[in-house]
């Protein structure tokens, strides 16, 4: 997002389930995937990124799509219908593609950033609460407590947090810290390792549960 904060959120981690074919697959997914799902206008500044972990059974990549749609849910039918119109015949995909998770996320809480500097990876969460009485306590506590910790380690800049329109979804909650690091695995082992100081200052949160997290590095655009 690099700064920016639209209403909504694409999320796509997929992988390519031919290994030798990697490059064919990035050429596929950057200059006719990227187009076809942003020619309609109403999803727009994708991104895509690489898990720093390549064997990790919770996704390749990453890709991002942002909108300004008030509802994110119409956005997505919009873009669909829209995309259906402009490739009738559907012949722009790829056999390389293995989706993993795909939904569309509503913007909640606020903006958190502690300076602008350029996007070269991210960390992704996606994440519950498992005791739907604490759901209120649960937000705050991600914005007033565990962004101002993550952000004031100062390997990640900016944070933004989503909350799924898809209510069978196994992820309500998608949070996204990004960094300037070129090494985002080394920003998230320096979180990794205050995380036992959180736990002792009782900065946790007994009921969140992680559905699944990815360290990845930035692949498309690439930053000068």
């Amino acid at each position: 997002m690099e700064g920016r904060y639209p209403n909504g959120l694409l999320l796509a981690i997929t992988n390519c389930n031919d290994a030798s074919k990697g490059d064919e697959f990035a050429r596929w997914y950057n200059h006719i995937h990227f187009p076809d799902v942003t020619a309609s206008g109403i999803f727009k500044h994708p991104i895509r990124f690489a898990n720093t972990d390549p064997d990790s059974p919770r996704g390749q990549y990453a890709a991002t799509y942002e909108t300004d749609y008030e509802d994110a849910a119409i956005a997505l039918a919009d873009n669909r219908e829209a995309s259906a119109k402009l490739r009738p015949d559907g012949g722009r995909g790829s056999e390389l593609i293995e989706s993993v998770f795909v939904d569309v996320f509503k913007r909640t809480g606020g903006e958190f950033s502690t300076s602008v500097r350029p996007t070269r990876g991210i960390l992704l969460v996606l994440s519950n609460c498992t005791d739907p009485s604490r759901e209120e306590e649960f937000n705050r506590w991600y914005e007033d407590v565990h962004f101002p910790d993550i952000l004031n380690v100062g390997q990640f800049h900016t944070a933004y947090r989503y909350e799924n329109v898809n209510p069978e979804s196994s992820a309500k909650y998608l949070a996204i810290y990004e960094t300037d690091n070129a090494g985002p695995a080394d920003a998230r082992a320096q979180h990794t390792k205050l995380m036992e100081g959180w736990g002792q200052q009782r900065h946790l949160f007994s009921d969140m549960e992680v559905v699944s997290s990815m360290t990845a590095r930035r692949v498309w655009p690439r930053l000068d």
